[in-house]
């Protein structure tokens, strides 16, 4: 019984530390979005989409750089 409870705890553990990871990628996103359209240079649909799925966990920070680097390499 103790060993399911330790599970239980580790992944408990788990999904907070995960969630706090992606509320800070999501701040950082914001901030970003935000800095880029008080430039005047607001970010376009591609770039927001990219940020999101970063924001979310599903792309990492070498993902967006690759993908950026073959979209201006044209």
């Amino acid at each position: 019984m103790t060993t399911l409870d330790e599970q239980l705890r580790a992944q408990t553990e788990a999904g907070v530390v995960e969630a706090g990871a992606r509320e800070k990628r999501r701040k950082m996103v914001r901030s970003v979005a935000h800095s880029s359209a008080m430039e005047g240079m607001p970010l376009g649909q591609d770039m927001r989409t990219m940020l999101d799925a970063y924001a979310d966990g599903t792309m990492t920070t070498a993902e967006i750089q690759a993908r950026l680097e073959a979209k201006y390499r044209r």
